[in-house]
Order: structure tokens, then C-alpha cells, then sequence
């Protein structure tokens, strides 16, 4: 697109206008030119001077103006008479498009309205020739003879050329255009309007040039340059089609192109009804002169039948009937959504409809039919009659089916010990539930997934007895099935220090699918030991080891532990034995190594050496190395720094934990990250999600809040939520896939309200409108994630402290476990404690009022149950839950033995 400036000041009269032609080199072309000048209090409009070469509809376009400035664009004829004008307020973009005449003189002038504002400005020209046919066509008369297209629309289609235009938009005017033509077959007409510059639409008339019923489906008005199309059905006949110009002047293209219906493959009456075989596929048509057709297929034993359209082209619908027409079952979507019938049947003959959804267009299908035989039902209709399946011990399966012919699926089972139940449901083609009842029938559990997901009931606790399970479709549902279940004995003690000692396990980590921790077995003091989950293996025997903080780093266990002559340093396991790491300070001293933390082929910690120094250290499988800077650890217990590995670095606080630091393990690699500038920020509470660090600091002003971090030496503020210069900072920094969820105060109420961002300033939101989760006190806590579903203990005035659920658009309470109120009329608190994702399942502790035990939730109040009774009369207290593969690992106190491992 050519640009002009520098030249001398256009005039401001027609007789002084800038002529484009001395600077495009004549008339105005398709190309578009731009001029560049300005106006001013001493210069308040332009003229410029321009010719097109043929009638043409000419573009101007205004834009390029300054803040707070003014300008309209005018049209001028060669006797300086406005025929056109732009007069948007403010600098707007001004525009004007106008048919003119060949070879005659025009003037495009801008003014500057508000002359206290100076402003510069781009003036853009351009024509498009005129592309009028000169056909006298302006009636569907004139059209009979001058615009008959119908050989063209019969044979290979019709493709042309014309121009249409208001009589509001230039000198060169065109309303309408009308085409005749006959068609000599049913079929559908296809009509396309591409419109190259402006408005124009196209309606579809009669033989009596009347718009063609219904006339949504006759007329097209796209807006601007978009196509408008009409695709119709038509009997053979004499139509019209008119183009018109609508507030608008443009040239256009027109194709007409017809497809003859072909020959009918369906019979059009149950008595002339198509007999077919199965499998079957069809390709047909429906249209206003075939609306139906029948197909009949016969079944020698009980089927499965599917019915469905695999392709559509427009709106038709399907209906299955007996021999004799009687409905049993339609589809009726809309559009061109593929109708589909699936039903069981027994043997005998049926018909299928196709029949016409629309009203104007051809419905072109392709049909499927398929029949997958029933077997023998296995499952009993009712408790009565269920299939035995026996003593449950390990798995079983059956496969089977549930519809419309088979409402019913019992199957009976029992267990002659108290044994962890589970069962799935799977190789679902539609929406199948399962309940589970005792032997007095009372539903215990249910799954009702919508769609075909599979239906589980997991981990469930059953004592000995008997049980009945129903399999059912859900509405009209039609399914094969898989049924798998299994029963296991439930929860076993691993007791360690016999009698009524407690052996106090604790450190509870996973390595190598078996669970490592310290205990004590009432003899050899706290030592490291290992358990399969069947049998325990004590794994030291030092006099005063006392093994503590276990973590797994290059498929080796490391841990801090005491002995008489190093005092306590570095250890580490090798599944073999037990080796000393470090004598960071030597010989008796002990460095009491602290923040253990695993980044990349580094194992991170904090060790005091002999200046009694805590500094930073690592170990790399070969060496223990002193991280040559100093932070500036703090030597109190009560200011342990932070640690945690993002980017193959480790971040930490540092300076009495009032700085965020980052570290490769080099001094070169070793950073002080700026958060805010501020040289006493005190980072906390870390949380990685994804590729960002969050954690909470203060830069000082904004109190509070959470920051980010991704790279470089800076964190940035994610979101000033808390007014002023608050001192309590968000907590509770939790990861849940990409979303960040915490807890913060946000407007100073003392009242903790749960949030969730997605890393930005506007994702970063309260959870509901009015803060859906309950936001009383210290809001939510305990935050969990399993798969993409955060679990937390919220306080609500109702239910008090109870376990929660959200997906951070819909949250809940998961169960009120322990209901009713207490002396003083407040809610009973469950309190749920130690909550861990066991493979999809949530585990935690909580009371009921009878106990405190261990229970399982998949996020329903139905399956969110207690699946242990170790402590009858008194509280197990369930803590340090650990999964290790399929085991969930913990320890609990059943009233006799003093606190223990137990393995579930």
C-alpha cells in the first residue's frame, strides 16, 4: 500500500485541492494509496483532488488521529457539493464508501472540528470497478427473458458476475437482480452469494415471485463480505432468485448448482416396506417429494439391535416398530445430530422409519443396523433368584447384559471374615448402576456414574455374612457388562514392641515398594526398620541410634542418625547395609544434619560444623561438600529454614528466613531471588505448580501475600488480596494439577477465606461468589489433592469441622461424619486429620462419636465411610498415613497395645 507525505500542504479549496493523480499516476485504482499531512488552527481542512478511470465504488478511509482530536471526512462532486460524509466524534476512524461516475472530478475534504487540537491523519483511497452486467433484470418480468439460467442450473451449474446497489449509496444504483430458472427433477439447489466489498443478500421466490415458505430457510443476510447460502429441498418447478443490495454497494458472485434426488432405495409405506439382512448399511434420501422410508429385518434370537444414522446431511429422524407399525422407540434429534435407537429385542420381525425432520431440505443418510445376540441371562431377576457365587476369597467375574428385556441383575456372595470388598463394573456401551444390600436387604453401597464410565465401589469394610449385588440400566440404558469382584481380609496390626508398650512408629517412607521407619521395640531403643506389609524386619541395632528424618535419594535411603563416636551425622541404607555419610563435626561433635531435600542428583541439608556454624551442604553419591556461601542459618530451632527443589535448584530461606534464596550447589549457581526489593521478606510456605514457585512474603507495603517465581533473580506479586499492610499471611499453599489453592484474609475480618488462582491476576479468585467454602476462622485447612479434586477440613457454622470438597468451581461438604450438636448447642467436630490420596481414594482419620478411625471417601457422601473399627470402645487415633503401592500404612492405638503399625 503505497504512502505519500512531504508534500506542499493540501489546499483548502477545490481550485488549490492536491490532485493524487500527480502522485499515483491517474485515476484511482483497486490499490489502496495513503496521504499523510495535518491540520491545525492555521490550517483546519484539505482538499484532495481525484478521478476514477471507469464507474467504480470508491473506498476513503480517515484514521491516524491524535488523543482528544476531531476530524470528518467529506465526499465533494466537481461543483463542490457534498454527497458524502463521516462524522464520527472524537478520533474515531472515519469512512465512506460511494458509487461514482467514470472519468469526473472529486474531492475528498477533511475538517478539523475541534481546532484547538492539532492532529495528523491518514487519508486512504481506493476503487473497485463496477462489474454490472447491463441486464435489464431488475423484475422477475425482466428475468424471464433477459436472466433465464436454467440450462445452466440443470447441467453443470451456474457461475456468474454482476453489481448491486442501494440508491442511498452513490451514483451508480442497482437494487436488484433476479435470475429465472426450471428445474426438471426433485433434487436440491445449492445457491452461493460471495459479495467482494459490501452487503448484499439473496432471498429464493416461487413461480408467482413470492418468498419461498418457511423463509428462513428461503433467504440468506449475512452480514458484510460473509457468504450467503440457501441449501433446499425442491420439486421439479420454475423459482426465482433474488439478489439485493442492502444498505450497500458491491459487485458479487453467484453460483447455482442443483443435484437430482436419486433413485428411492426405502419402501414409502409399511405395506411396500424394504425387507433387509443383517448387518446392514444404507446410503438414501428423504426430501419433500420421498418424506419416509421403511426398512424390515427379522431376528432369530434375542439381539441387541443398533440403529443409527453414521452420516446426515440435513434433519431426519428414526423409529422402531413391531411388525405391524406399532411404535416401540424414536430418535428425534435436531439438525444434523445423528439419530440412534439401541434396544433389546426378542426374536421376531421389525421395522424401521426414516422419516423427514425439515420441511425445505434433503435429508441424505447413510443407515447402520447391527444385532449382537444375548446370551442365556446369568443373573437372577431379583435376591430370590440371584446367581450364587459362593464364598467370596480373592476375584471373580461374570459378563452379562441389562436393558430393556432384562431390567435385573442379582448376584449373591459371602464373605466368612471381615474382608475389604471391591468391585468394578467395566465394558459399558451405555449407563449401567450397581447397589449392594446385606442380607436383611438394606443398601450398604452404590455407583452410579453417568454415561458408560465404569462403576466402582472400593476398599469397602464387610463383615462376615451375606450380600447382594444388583446391576441395572439406568433410564433406557442397553449394556453388555463385565463384573469383577474381590474380597481381602481388612486391616492387619504389625505389632513391634509386644504387650502394651507402643513402639511409636514413625518416619513412615516409601521405597522400593516396602515401607521404611523408625521404632521402638522395647529393647534395642529407636532403630530403622522395614515392613512388606506382612512381616517387620528391624534393620539396625546400635545402642542410642535413634534414626530420624528418612528420605530416598538416588534409590538409596539417607537419614540422620547418633552414635558414640561421630555424634550425629549423615547415614545412609543401601538395602544391604548401613553406612556412615559424614563427620561434618569431627569426631564426637555432632553436626546434626536438618531440611534434607532431593534436587536432581544432590541431596541438600543443613549441618553445624565445628564453629558451630549451621551452614549449606550437599552429597552427591560420592562425596559430602560444603556449599561455599553463608546465608546466614539460623542456629534456633524455632527458625528452621525452608527448603524445597524447583528447577533443578534448591530454594530456601535464608537470614533468619527472611530472604528467599536459590542454589545449583555452586557459588557461581547461588542467588539471592529480589521479592519486591525487600531485604526482609520472610518467605514461606512453599508450593511448586508446574513451572512456577509460589510461596508467601512481604515486600513491605503490600503486607502479606503470595508471590511467584519462574526464572531470573525476580518474584513477582501474584495478587494484592489483603488491603494495607497486613501481618498475616496467606497459608496453605497447596498444588492441584495447574491450579494454586490457599487460604488468606482478604478483607481483615479474621476470618480465613479459601482462594484459587491459575497464575494470573485475574484467575486468581475467591472459591464461589461469597466465598462458597466455609470461611469461618481459620478458614479452610488440611489441604489435600487427589487427582483433580482438592479435599480440605472447612468450618462451617452448620456442620462444623468436617471434611470438604472442591473442583474449584463446585464445592461442598463431603459428609457430616459426626452429626449433632454438643453440651453447648454447637456443632460436632469429625476433624479429619492425616488426609492422603491412596490410589484415587481419599484416606484420613476422623470421629464419628463412637471412635476415631480410619476412613476412606471417593467424594460422595454415599462412599465416604469408616473402613475400620480398631479401637471399639475408645479412639484408634490413625496417623501418618503412607501409601506404598496397593498398601495404606499407619499407625493407630487399639486400647491394648499402645500405638502400632497397622497396614490396610
Amino acid at each position: 500500500m503505497p504512502t505519500y507525505s512531504g508534500f506542499t500542504d493540501p489546499g483548502s479549496t477545490t481550485a488549490t485541492a492536491l490532485n493524487t493523480a500527480t502522485y499515483i499516476g491517474g485515476s484511482l485504482t483497486s490499490t489502496s494509496n495513503t496521504f499523510q499531512d495535518s491540520l491545525s488552527s492555521l490550517d483546519t481542512n484539505d482538499y484532495y483532488k481525484f478521478t476514477a478511470s471507469s464507474s467504480s465504488i470508491v473506498t476513503l478511509s480517515l484514521d491516524g488521529l491524535v488523543a482528544n482530536s476531531d476530524a470528518n471526512l467529506y465526499l465533494l462532486n466537481s461543483s463542490d457539493q457534498i454527497i458524502a460524509i463521516s462524522n464520527l466524534s472524537g478520533n474515531a476512524s472515519e469512512n465512506i464508501r460511494f458509487t461514482l461516475l467514470a472519468n469526473t472530478s472529486y474531492y475528498a475534504r477533511i475538517d478539523l472540528v475541534n481546532s484547538a487540537v492539532s492532529t495528523s491523519y491518514n487519508l486512504t483511497l481506493s476503487a473497485e470497478a463496477i462489474q454490472d452486467s447491463g441486464i435489464s433484470d431488475n423484475t422477475t418480468t425482466l428475468a424471464n427473458t433477459n436472466r433465464d439460467i436454467s440450462a445452466a442450473v440443470n447441467a453443470a451449474g451456474y457461475s456468474g458476475t454482476d453489481f448491486v446497489a442501494s440508491t442511498s449509496k452513490g451514483l451508480v444504483t442497482d437494487a436488484s437482480d433476479y435470475y429465472k430458472f426450471t428445474l426438471n427433477n426433485n433434487g436440491t439447489i445449492g445457491i452461493n452469494l460471495n459479495p467482494s466489498s459490501g452487503n448484499a443478500d439473496i432471498q429464493l421466490l416461487n413461480s408467482a415471485g413470492q418468498s419461498l415458505q418457511p423463509t428462513s430457510t428461503s433467504t440468506s443476510t449475512q452480514t458484510g463480505t460473509n457468504q450467503d447460502s440457501i441449501n433446499r429441498s425442491l420439486a421439479a418447478g420454475t423459482y426465482y432468485l433474488q439478489v439485493y443490495a442492502s444498505a450497500s454497494a458491491t459487485n458479487y458472485n453467484l453460483q447455482v448448482n442443483f443435484t437430482v434426488d436419486p433413485p428411492d432405495q426405502g419402501g414409502n409405506t409399511l405395506a411396500t416396506t424394504t425387507s433387509i439382512g443383517l448387518p446392514a448399511t444404507i446410503s438414501d434420501l428423504v426430501s419433500a417429494s420421498d418424506t419416509q422410508d421403511y426398512y424390515q429385518f427379522t431376528l432369530g434370537s434375542t439381539a441387541l439391535v443398533d440403529i443409527r444414522f453414521t452420516s446426515l446431511s440435513a434433519d431426519a429422524n428414526l423409529a422402531l416398530q413391531n411388525q405391524n407399525g406399532a411404535g416401540i422407540v424414536s430418535s428425534n434429534q435436531s439438525g444434523t445430530t445423528l439419530d440412534a435407537i439401541r434396544r433389546s429385542l426378542n426374536p421376531g420381525t421389525y421395522n424401521i422409519l426414516v422419516n423427514r425432520g425439515g420441511t425445505t431440505t434433503t435429508a441424505n443418510y447413510t443407515l447402520s443396523v447391527v444385532a449382537q445376540t444375548i446370551g442365556p441371562d446369568q443373573g437372577g431377576s431379583n435376591s430370590g433368584t440371584a446367581q450364587n457365587l459362593g464364598t467370596l476369597n480373592g476375584s471373580i467375574s461374570r459378563s452379562d447384559f441389562v436393558g430393556s428385556i432384562d431390567i435385573n441383575d442379582y448376584y449373591k456372595f459371602n464373605v466368612n471374615t471381615t474382608s475389604s470388598f471391591n468391585l468394578n463394573l467395566s465394558g459399558l456401551s451405555d449407563n449401567a448402576d450397581v447397589r449392594l444390600f446385606n442380607s436383611v436387604n438394606t443398601q450398604i453401597a452404590i455407583s452410579n456414574q453417568t454415561g458408560n464410565s465404569n462403576e466402582t465401589i472400593s476398599n469397602l469394610p464387610l463383615n462376615a455374612g451375606t450380600y447382594y449385588i444388583r446391576i441395572y440400566p439406568s433410564g433406557s440404558a442397553e449394556t453388555f457388562y463385565n463384573l469383577n469382584i474381590t474380597a481381602q481380609p481388612q486391616i492387619s496390626q504389625l505389632e513391634i514392641n509386644p504387650g502394651s508398650g507402643s513402639s511409636d512408629p514413625d518416619n513412615l517412607t516409601t521405597w522400593n515398594n516396602a515401607l521404611y521407619f523408625t521404632a521402638n521395640d522395647g529393647t534395642t531403643g529407636i532403630q530403622l526398620w522395614k515392613s512388606d506389609g506382612t512381616t517387620n524386619t528391624r534393620i539396625t541395632n546400635a545402642s542410642g541410634f535413634n534414626p530420624d528424618d528418612l528420605i530416598v535419594f538416588n534409590n538409596k535411603l539417607y537419614f540422620t542418625a547418633t552414635n558414640s563416636t561421630f555424634g550425629t551425622e549423615l547415614w545412609e541404607y543401601n538395602g544391604t547395609s548401613v553406612t556412615r555419610i559424614s563427620d561434618i563435626n569431627l569426631n564426637v561433635g555432632s553436626s546434626n544434619p536438618s531440611n534434607l531435600t532431593v534436587v536432581g542428583n544432590k541431596l541438600f541439608f543443613t549441618a553445624v560444623d565445628s564453629s558451630n556454624t549451621r551452614k549449606l551442604w550437599f552429597y552427591n553419591s560420592t562425596s559430602v561438600s560444603l556449599v561455599d556461601v553463608n546465608p546466614g542459618f539460623s542456629s534456633s530451632q524455632s527458625l528452621t529454614p525452608s527448603f524445597v527443589a524447583f528447577n533443578s535448584k534448591l530454594f530456601f530461606t535464608a537470614k533468619n528466613n527472611t530472604e528467599l534464596w536459590s542454589t545449583d550447589g555452586t557459588v557461581g549457581g547461588t542467588q539471592v531471588i529480589s521479592v519486591g526489593g525487600a531485604t526482609q521478606s520472610y518467605p514461606a510456605d512453599f508450593s511448586v505448580v508446574g513451572s512456577t514457585l509460589y510461596f508467601t512474603a512481604s515486600n513491605g507495603t503490600s503486607g502479606f501475600e503470595v508471590w511467584k517465581y519462574q526464572s531470573g533473580t525476580t518474584a513477582s506479586l501474584l495478587k494484592d488480596i489483603t488491603p494495607g499492610n497486613n501481618k498475616f499471611a496467606p497459608a496453605n499453599l497447596t498444588a492441584v494439577g495447574n491450579t494454586l489453592y490457599f487460604v488468606t484474609d482478604s478483607d481483615n475480618d479474621f476470618n480465613l477465606e479459601l482462594w484459587k488462582s491459575d497464575g494470573t491476576l485475574n484467575g486468581t479468585v475467591i472459591i464461589g461468589a461469597n466465598g462458597q467454602a466455609p470461611n469461618v476462622g481459620l478458614g479452610s485447612f488440611s489441604l489435600t489433592a487427589a487427582g483433580n479434586i482438592l479435599y480440605f477440613v472447612g468450618n462451617d457454622p452448620v456442620t462444623g469441622l468436617e471434611l470438604w470438597r472442591t473442583d474449584g468451581t463446585v464445592t461442598n461438604v463431603v459428609k457430616d461424619i459426626w452429626t449433632g450438636t454438643d453440651g453447648n448447642n454447637q456443632p460436632n467436630n469429625s476433624i479429619p486429620t492425616s488426609l492422603v490420596n491412596f490410589n484415587g481414594t481419599l484416606a484420613f482419620a476422623a470421629s464419628d462419636g463412637s471412635n476415631r478411625e480410619l476412613w476412606f471417601s471417593d467424594g460422595t457422601t454415599a462412599n465416604t465411610r469408616k473402613v475400620s473399627n480398631i479401637n471399639a470402645t475408645g479412639n484408634a487415633n490413625p496417623g501418618r498415613l503412607t501409601v506404598v503401592g496397593t498398601q495404606l500404612f499407619f499407625t493407630a492405638n487399639n486400647g491394648t497395645n499402645g500405638t502400632e503399625l497397622y497396614v490396610f
